[in-house]
């Protein structure tokens, strides 16, 4: 108590001198008073002498919904401020109002307006979003963009829109980060399409020619990073597919997108891509943002991706970023891209130069538990990081191939780029050897899988079991480096197993396929010229054969691609009218220059022949492998009555002639609709012959032919991802240094079809056998001859229901990964005439290997159903 006193005390004398010093010296009260106050603000009247509210709010007139409703919230604010009605107006004046008469109006103006004071705030905003000032009889609230002005608003009306007084000398100039969702995108499109040829930063081995540019055509879309991409972009691809299909580009840049997004059948979503092994930029990047992830938990079924593939389209240039990714807090988002296999989902769909910088789950198809099936998922340089896998597919009814996939941690944790973060590498690599598999394979039906790069997971590859069958496939050229396991195998096909050749497989192949089996009969792995290290357990049969490591197919092999002039022939589409002497045309005046002479999407009829001069592409709407889906065609498609008689013979004049260097076809379906397999006569001429070198066809489709491509004689020539049904031979095929890659002959390409009203007495899929299998094909087609050739490469590559699949004569031949099924039951696969042939990775059903009579025929790493003890064949004769 008396501590507390004492206290009271000084603290009354130290007030006491603190008075006297106040008051006391050469100040007078008056001026210490003065001295104190706060300066006077001088402030806008914002009201008349009448009460009523003497600024009107202005905004553009082409203002956006956002922007508009943000006027309204001024003028509603203010209202209730002040107790008066505001007026609110756009900025158009009338014609006998000049520029200092609209200067002496009074008013508040909202974003860009076409006022004078508008124009000159806007020249001092400099890098900032936005600023709020006043000039004169004007109230500015101006922003870079819509968006910004609308965040200006909202400040504004923070401080002010209470009645608080505004200073006539007020100057705001904003300081914040814009937010990528800040940004409202707006849909100025029309739907309708103009193809066109795009320039692009990155090399790319085609010609890009696209029917819409989502940036160009007003699409609500973005690549700078900002707004919310998904409805504009799927808004582009829906208008696409409702044009007939073909290609949306979307130019480098950054693209944000929230939601799922379906690529339709026939509909190509594409980007300009770079490399990340082979550069240090991105190009097209798609910002996946704001999953829900939580009904994705470890463990659950998941059946749905990202970016959903239609059938005979895809995904095709592409960068894929989750920026909310983080290696402390993983997501498990779902596919980044999945085919269900559903209806026009079912056949060929392609990924293709995409990179994932960190996905969850990467390549997903037919997941569901009991059902979906899915054919020829095409899936060529694929790259990144993946957390739990970089692909997981069941259930593929009939062939698919995959080339240059690499899965690898590197991706993420090397990232680099504005807004990319890159994860800690030594936690990514921990994580990703704990739990990350590389490839998860089901039920997959001969799939043929070259140059695959699989490193740092916890299993490298995962032979799953499968929802029908069991997995049968080959694999060549192939490296699991770093893994936990290597490889780990659940099941397999019983009958017979997998090849593997030319690879490397570090840390053991675990083959417990005799596990799910109630027989305990497992499946073989057979490893040809195979390094391993680690345990190989289970039935795992090697082959040493060193010589066949200099034998490696060039995959990276391409075209010479024309020139990018852009020659589009608008022809009738009506499949009624005859157009050969109209498309000859602009085939002609592309000679000059060369060029793409392109065919938009649609149904033509062509009764004659036309002949493609050196340099020139005929192209379709297709940028991806095409076929005709079940009860849906669309893309471009030929309907060919030319040479449909018993005139015609493999030596007449093709349909069409590819007749100088570097001539090619792309994109682009085939089809004999009056020759069909119950037609009396299925003679027709070859449809595509080549008489230069660097003569190609890809991405294209024949049916109902006799004949199909002839380029016997053609140096450098070029066939990839050609589908087909001909009856007696599909390629014939000679001259230096040629290639087939990723092709199919099989009768469904013929039956399953969207043209079925256009064909004379088409043939129902059931009758497949009987009316085409059994009486034409298996007894009469030669898929591939090749004849006088040297250096012919053939991989990936498979035949349903022929005679032959490879006749060699006087030809060198190097052929990997390739099968056949249901050839005829006393026919060869392979007969060898005369040359030298080398056929690693054969897989086989019906029939027998080969038949050799000459020449040098060597077979490694053979595989038959109900045979899986064929040995290695060197001979010569």
């Amino acid at each position: 108590m008396k501590k507390r006193y004492l206290l009271g005390m000084l603290l009354a004398i130290l007030s006491t001198l603190f008075l006297f010093a106040a008051c006391s010296g050469d100040q007078t009260p008056d001026e210490t008073q003065a001295s104190t106050e706060a300066p006077t603000v001088e402030t806008l009247s914002l009201l008349a002498e009448d009460g009523t509210f003497r600024y009107t709010v202005v905004r553009p007139a082409d203002a956006d919904k956002e922007l508009i409703a943000a006027a309204v919230k001024v003028r509603t604010a203010l209202q209730d401020a002040y107790g008066t009605k505001i007026t609110i107006s756009d900025d158009i004046l009338g014609h006998n109002v000049d520029e200092a008469q609209a200067s002496a109006l009074y008013e508040i103006l909202i974003g860009d307006t076409d006022r004078k004071e508008t124009r000159e705030v806007q020249s001092v905003l400099g890098n900032a979003p936005y600023r709020i000032t006043v000039i004169g009889n004007k109230i500015l609230i101006v922003g870079k963009d819509s968006n910004a002005a609308v965040k200006a608003i909202d400040q504004f009306l923070e401080t002010y829109g209470d009645g608080t007084p505004i200073p006539t000398d007020l100057s705001v100039t904003a300081d914040y980060n814009k937010q990528v969702f800040d940004t409202i995108l707006n849909d100025t499109s029309t739907g309708n399409v103009t193809p066109r040829i795009v320039t692009t930063k990155y090399p790319t081995e085609d010609i890009v020619a696209a029917e819409i540019i989502a940036t160009e055509d007003g699409y609500a879309v973005s690549g700078d990073g900002h707004g919310d991409s998904t409805d504009g972009i799927q808004k582009a691809l829906n208008d696409c597919a409702a044009n007939g299909g073909g290609t949306v580009y979307l130019p480098a840049g950054t693209y944000n997108i929230t939601r799922q997004i379906t690529i339709p059948p026939f509909v190509t979503l594409r980007g300009d891509w770079q490399d990340p092994d082979e550069g240090t930029e991105y190009g097209t990047v798609i910002c996946i943002w704001d999953q829900d992830s939580a009904e994705y938990a470890a463990g659950n079924e998941v059946t749905e991706g990202t970016f959903m593939l239609g059938g005979s389209g895809g995904a095709v240039g592409l960068t894929v970023y989750y920026p909310e990714q983080d290696i402390e807090n993983i997501k498990p988002y779902p596919f980044t891209f999945y085919t269900n296999g559903v209806g026009a989902n079912y056949m060929l769909s392609t990924v293709k130069n995409v990179t994932v910088i960190n996905g969850y789950r990467g390549i997903g198809a037919c997941c569901k538990t009991g059902g979906g099936a899915h054919e020829q998922l095409t899936v060529e340089n694929f790259k990144g990081t993946f957390l739990y896998c970089g692909a997981e597919v069941y259930n593929q009814a009939d062939v698919g191939t995959w080339q240059q996939v690499t899965i690898d941690p590197k991706y993420w944790s090397e990232a680099k780029g504005d807004g990319i973060k890159a994860a800690d590498t030594a936690a990514l690599q921990a994580y990703s050897l704990e739990n990350a598999v590389g490839l998860k394979l089901g039920d997959l039906e001969w799939t043929e899988f070259e140059a695959l790069t699989v490193r740092g997971c916890s299993i490298g590859i995962e032979i799953m079991p499968g929802k029908r069958i069991q997995f049968a496939g080959s694999f060549c050229d192939s490296q699991v480096l770093g893994c936990t396991r290597g490889m780990v195998i659940h099941e397999l096909d019983r009958r017979w197993g997998m090849v593997i050749a030319n690879s490397t497989f570090e840390n053991g192949i675990y083959n417990n396929s005799y596990e799910y089996n109630t027989d305990g009969i497992p499946g073989t792995v057979k490893l040809c010229n195979v390094k391993t290290t680690g345990e190989l357990t289970g039935e795992i049969v090697e082959y040493d054969a060193p010589e066949i490591a200099s034998c490696t197919v060039d995959y990276r092999r391409s075209y010479q691609k024309p020139n990018a002039v852009l020659y589009t022939a608008d022809l009738a589409k009506d499949a009624a009218q005859d157009v050969t002497a109209a498309l000859q045309s602009v085939i002609d005046s592309a000679a000059q220059t060369g060029g793409v002479v392109y065919l938009p999407a649609g149904t033509y009829r062509l009764d004659g022949a036309v002949t493609v001069p050196a340099g020139v592409e005929l192209r379709g709407a297709s940028s991806t492998a095409t076929r005709d889906q079940g009860g849906k065609s669309l893309g471009t498609v030929l309907l060919c009555y030319y040479a449909d008689d018993s005139a015609a013979d493999a030596g007449a004049q093709a349909f069409i002639t590819l007749a100088g260097e570097n001539a090619g076809i792309n994109g682009i379906r085939i089809v004999y609709p009056e020759n069909g397999p119950k037609d009396n006569d299925l003679y027709t001429s070859y449809t595509v012959r080549g008489t230069a070198s660097g003569v190609y066809i890809v991405n294209s489709m024949i049916s109902a032919s006799a004949y199909g491509v002839d380029f016997s004689g053609c140096d450098d020539h070029f066939i990839k991802k050609v589908s087909a049904c001909c009856y007696y031979n599909t390629f014939l095929v000679g001259g230096k240094n040629g290639m087939i890659a990723g092709c199919l002959q099989n009768g469904t390409v013929l039956c399953r079809t969207g043209l079925s009203e256009l064909m004379v007495d088409p043939l129902a899929e059931a009758d497949i056998f009987n009316g085409l299998f059994n009486p034409i094909t298996r007894r009469e087609n030669k898929f591939i001859i090749v004849r006088g050739a040297d250096g012919q490469q053939i991989y990936n590559t498979f035949v349903y229901g022929c005679a032959n699949m490879i006749v060699c004569e006087d030809s060198s031949v190097l052929a990997v990964n390739i099968g056949s099924d249901n050839i005829g039951s006393r026919t060869a696969q392979l007969v060898m005439h005369s040359g030298d042939m080398t056929v690693i990775n054969a897989m086989r059903y019906n029939g027998v290997s080969y038949e050799h009579s000459s020449g040098t025929l060597r077979l490694y790493n053979r595989l038959t159903i109900e045979n899986k003890k064929e040995q290695t064949y060197i001979e010569q004769k």
